[in-house]
Formats: structure tokens, C-alpha cells, sequence
């Protein structure tokens, strides 16, 4: 027989249970007011990473939630062929947290595996310094394509750069410290293609110099650099568009092979361009607060430049041969060399060099049909290989045509004789 003591115990819920009780009213008020398409983020999380990169990326439209969850996991493809083929491929976007260890592990296993192509972006927390590169991906032997966006690459002179496989390199947002560029294209033998997008091209210097006899074509858009030297001999194109306020001087040296210049900045100072030996080249420079210009190479006919109205002295060394046995004096010499000439008339000097009097010599009825191109300049100064003897009425009547507010022209000689005079 049971007390009645024990009956009420028995019947009376304890504590545990009321909490559970609790909980499940709890849960389910909060379920009542989530939408009908809420997933807990972890369940979210687990589903993306088992999706193809293609889908993954389409389902972070379907709500906030899941666009937040897309931005926070890794998307990699890594792909490879038979093993005797290696054609591999690794594909890396993700938001960068600080996690460096993991980073450096991927990209090694990805080194090892002789990965041929190499497209990392990622997506840098503002507190976070920027993801430095591992020293082990400059020493792949088998890459080809590397493409490389909100990174950082330290500039280690100690230790070599060996990517002999390289043919091209795409940078965007990258900062590169001090002459880590310059090394890292040292280490390219055989690189045809560089671009530069946002990049710091070295603050430490200020100052980037690519030197490379295999690239082909260089584009650099909005980078921040003071001066900027390229030494290309197979350089067939070179864009150049930036608003760095900074920027002083751009200098290409012997690309012997351009075909294609496009230079575009507004604050650049000094232009330099020599041994330009393709006469065909096209060129369009906008530089309207240029200084200094300094040309060498050949007659350009397909150039278009911006009115400069600040250009203090222009150099301009042609390299065209006039006078000789083997040599003919082109049908369109003379238009073209008035109309390039015409680009300068707002510079206060300008020194022309020349291999034969005879390429200045404008004839009688081309001046009568034609206005001067330098009305405006000041100061001229004509350097030339042949001597002067014989044409000096000639010479001086083409050269007051061609610049009529020049009093006294200077002409120099090299000839033989080494002699110098100024013909008044």
C-alpha cells in the first residue's frame, strides 16, 4: 500500500523535464519567425563545399544567408591529367582571415603535384595584412600561367626565383615589395606576356625596372610607382593608362620590335622612347603635362599625341638614313616628318638629330603647299653626320620655313671635319 506522500511525488513532473518542455516552446517560437527557407549556417557551410564551383556560385543568389556563407568557405578546382601528361589546374577564391599555415599548405601540395596553370584571388579582411606567397611556388618548375589577385610578394634577393616554364603573369591588387617584380621577371626566362593592374610596384624604391628578352606584350593599369624603365627587345605592345599623381618619368629602351604603344596618364613628366626601329609602329600617347620628351628610333606615321602644353624641351633622335648608295628617300618623307614635327611646336626647345642634311630640306613646292609645323618654338638645334658645306642657303631657307620664329638655328656637324657652326 502506497502512502500517500509517495502518490504525490510520483505524479509531481521533475525539474529536468520542465526545462526540456521549455526549451521545445522556446524553439519553436523562434522556428515561427525565421523565413520558410532557414538553414542553420553550419548545415549551409556543409552543403556549398560538396556543390560544384558553377553551382556554389549560383547559390549564394538565394538569399543573404547563403550569399554570406559562399563569401566565407574556400572555392578550389584542382585538376589533372594522366601522369604522364600534368596538364593541372588550381583555381583558389576565398576570403583571406589570416589562416597563412592553410594557404602555404594548398599551394605547396599544388607545387608538388607540377601544377601548369595558378589563379589565386582572395579577399582581404581590412585588418588583415595581405596574404605574403610562400617561397616554394617560385620554384615551380612546370608553371606556365600564374595569375595572382590581393596578395603580397616580398622582395628576398637571398633567395633565387626559378619559374622557367612561365609565359605569362596577371596581377591585380598585389603589392610588391621593394624589387620583388624585377626579381620575380629575372626569374621568367621565357615570359611574353605581363599585366599590372593596381598594383604597388615597389614603395620602398618608388621606382620599377622590368628587363626581359622574351616578353612580348606589357600592360600596366592604375599602379603606383615614381618611375617606371622597361628594356624589352621583342616587345611588340605596351599599354600605359594610370592618374598616379606621383609618377615622374616612363623610359622604354631598346624595343626594337614595337608595333603597338598606348600611353594614357596625365601627370607623367618625362617620356622617354628609344631605338623604336619599326617604322610602321602605331602609336597614341596622351600626356598632356609632359616635360620632357626624348625619341629615338624611326619616322612614326601612325602617331597621335595630345596637344603638349607644357613641354619645356624635346630630343629627337631620327634614325632614318637619307643619303647613300643603298638608300632611297621615301615618297612620304617629308609629310611624315612635318607631321610629326607639328607635336612640338609648344615646346620652348627642341634638338633634332638627323643622318643627312637632305632629311630637313624641305622642297620648294612642298613648303608653298604646306604650313610651317613649328611656327611657335624658339630655340632649334640641328645635329647631323654630314657636313654642311655646299647647301647652306638651301638649308637655312627650309629651316626658317620650318620653324620662322627661330632666329638663329643652331647646326652642328659630325662629319669628318668635327666641325660646329650656327647659321645665321
Amino acid at each position: 500500500m502506497a502512502y500517500k506522500g509517495e502518490a504525490r511525488s510520483r505524479n509531481k513532473p521533475n525539474t529536468n523535464t520542465r526545462l526540456r518542455k521549455k526549451k521545445i516552446v522556446e524553439t519553436k517560437a523562434m522556428a515561427s519567425t525565421r523565413p520558410y527557407n532557414y538553414l542553420p549556417g553550419l548545415i549551409i557551410y556543409h552543403i556549398l563545399q560538396l556543390l560544384p564551383t558553377k553551382i556554389a556560385a549560383q547559390a549564394s543568389f538565394v538569399s543573404k544567408q547563403w550569399a554570406e556563407a559562399c563569401s566565407s568557405i574556400p572555392v578550389f578546382e584542382f585538376k589533372e591529367g594522366d601522369p604522364y601528361n600534368h596538364d593541372g589546374k588550381f583555381r583558389l577564391r576565398m576570403r583571406y582571415q589570416g589562416d597563412a599555415k592553410v594557404l602555404d599548405a594548398w599551394l605547396r601540395s599544388a607545387v608538388e603535384r607540377s601544377v601548369k596553370e595558378l589563379d589565386i584571388s582572395l579577399r582581404n579582411v581590412p585588418t588583415v595584412k595581405p596574404y605574403c606567397l610562400p617561397r616554394t611556388l617560385f620554384d615551380a618548375k612546370l608553371l606556365t600561367t600564374l595569375s595572382l589577385e590581393d596578395v603580397r610578394i616580398e622582395d628576398n634577393a637571398d633567395q633565387p626565383i626559378s619559374l622557367p616554364s612561365v609565359k605569362s603573369m596577371s596581377f591585380k591588387m598585389v603589392d610588391f615589395e621593394g624589387m620583388a617584380l624585377s626579381n620575380l621577371i629575372s626569374g621568367c626566362p621565357w615570359i611574353e606576356h605581363l599585366s599590372l593592374n593596381l598594383c604597388d610596384l615597389g614603395s620602398w624604391t618608388w621606382k620599377l625596372k622590368i628587363s626581359s628578352s622574351s616578353l612580348k606584350s606589357f600592360e600596366i593599369f592604375d599602379c603606383y610607382s615614381r618611375h617606371i624603365e622597361v628594356e624589352a627587345k621583342n616587345l611588340e605592345s605596351f599599354k600605359f593608362d594610370s592618374d598616379f599623381e606621383l609618377l615622374e618619368s616612363m623610359a622604354l629602351f631598346d624595343c626594337t620590335n614595337l608595333k603597338c604603344i598606348n600611353i594614357f596618364s596625365q601627370h607623367l613628366q618625362h617620356l622617354i622612347l628609344y631605338a623604336l626601329c619599326q617604322n610602321s609602329v602605331e602609336a597614341t600617347i596622351n600626356t598632356p603635362n609632359l616635360h620632357y620628351f626624348d625619341f629615338s628610333g624611326y619616322l612614326m606615321a601612325n602617331v597621335s599625341m595630345a596637344p603638349l602644353k607644357y613641354l619645356s624641351d624635346a630630343t629627337l633622335i631620327l634614325l632614318d638614313h637619307i643619303r647613300g648608295p643603298t638608300f632611297s628617300l621615301p615618297l612620304n618623307h617629308f609629310s611624315t616628318l612635318r607631321d610629326y614635327l607639328e607635336h612640338f611646336d609648344c615646346s620652348k626647345k627642341l634638338k633634332l638629330y638627323i643622318h643627312d642634311a637632305e632629311g630637313v630640306m624641305f622642297p620648294e613646292d612642298f613648303r608653298e603647299a604646306f604650313p610651317s609645323p613649328l611656327p611657335n618654338l624658339k630655340h632649334l638645334n640641328i645635329v647631323m653626320n654630314s657636313a654642311v658645306e655646299g647647301i647652306k642657303s638651301e638649308l637655312m631657307e627650309s629651316l626658317h620655313w620650318m620653324a620662322p620664329s627661330v632666329e638663329n638655328p643652331s647646326i652642328e656637324s659630325l662629319s669628318r671635319t668635327n666641325s660646329s657652326s650656327t647659321i645665321t
